[in-house]
């Protein structure tokens, strides 16, 4: 149930009050078409390759065990805080083939891509992905529930049903890459997903009130900004420096900035994470994670640790997983 409390996300590491969080109750790989590419790592990567468009349950029950505990176990510690978290419902079999037919299966354990917030917006966002394309549907009827509570809702112009196009009126924007921090908006641009024409969009819808920044991400190893950067507080930073093409944006230049590998945002997702608040961070609790806690602590946060390696595996962690509609 919604509350009556306005809708409204300041920053990254703004408190979080209400969020739309990532559902185990259907998981459908999708066609493994160019957009999968750079997702899934190790095994994950060849069970999606090798079961494209069947029900995860049916085709690896065991995995998908594992997937869904540690899904629901998130949303369960999220509730025991006192935070408000949404969920999708399931695509219908006729949005399962959405926009053109194939088989683009169900990927609603992570709902950062189809929406954003950013203050008092919430905008449905026109992603480059084929199975990102159709993930607003499940989640529109909390969009549309947001009216009721100063949101401005309102969506960017759809992207058809080619694999991609360019030029004036084509813009891509996926939630993975946006990052508001404050009033500036950071949007990062592998090549993959988001694009300039997306972000010259997004300042057009957002106005004079925000200043959206392009971030150029090394298009060889990263979809999305949240692959190489966490802003779990205003001044720190955990970021794969190498991977922005024109070095960190003016705006985060001078922070504190914990260093990730391209090897640790790759394979383990470093800097995809939960911010609960400025103090507060959930990081997975599989090992390969341990010197992030380290860090983190040394600058006085309290880490807290889930299981999450099964959910990281196919390509998206915390981050990926949840879009807020409070944080402030």
């Amino acid at each position: 149930m919604m509350s009556a409390e306005p809708i409204y996300v300041r920053a990254e590491w703004g408190t979080l009050k209400e969020c739309v969080y990532g559902w185990s109750g259907q998981f459908v790989w999708p066609k493994f078409l160019q957009d999968a590419e750079l997702r899934p790592t190790g095994g994950v990567r060849r069970a999606w390759y090798d079961h494209a468009e069947r029900d995860v349950e049916e085709s690896d029950p065991e995995f998908f065990a594992a997937w869904k505990s540690q899904i629901d176990g998130a949303v369960e510690f999220l509730i025991r805080q006192g935070i408000t978290v949404h969920q999708p419902i399931a695509h219908t079999e006729a949005n399962m083939r959405f926009p053109r037919g194939e088989n683009h299966g169900s990927m609603t354990g992570w709902l950062r891509d189809p929406f954003v917030t950013i203050g008092n917006h919430v905008i449905e966002l026109a992603p480059r992905s084929l199975f990102h394309r159709r993930q607003r549907f499940p989640v529109r009827h909390i969009l549309a529930a947001t009216m009721d509570r100063g949101a401005r809702y309102y969506s960017q112009p759809d992207c058809g049903a080619d694999d991609s196009m360019e030029g004036p009126g084509w813009g891509y924007l996926e939630g993975g890459d946006v990052f508001v921090l404050d009033r500036k908006i950071l949007v990062g641009h592998s090549g993959h997903c988001s694009n300039p024409e997306g972000a010259r969009w997004l300042q057009h819808a957002l106005g004079p009130d925000y200043d959206v920044e392009i971030c150029r991400l090394d298009p060889s190893c990263f979809q999305h900004l949240d692959c190489v950067l966490c802003c779990p507080r205003e001044g720190v930073a955990i970021a794969c420096v190498e991977a922005f093409l024109d070095g960190l944006p003016d705006y985060i230049a001078d922070w504190d900035v914990i260093q990730a590998t391209k090897d640790q945002c790759n394979e383990q997702l470093a800097t995809n994470h939960l911010v609960l608040d400025d103090r507060t961070i959930v990081i997975p609790s599989e090992a390969e994670h341990d010197w992030l806690e380290r860090e983190l602590k040394a600058r006085k946060f309290e880490v807290i640790r889930l299981p999450y390696g099964a959910v990281y595996r196919c390509g998206g962690s915390f981050r990926c997983a949840h879009q807020p509609l409070i944080r402030t």
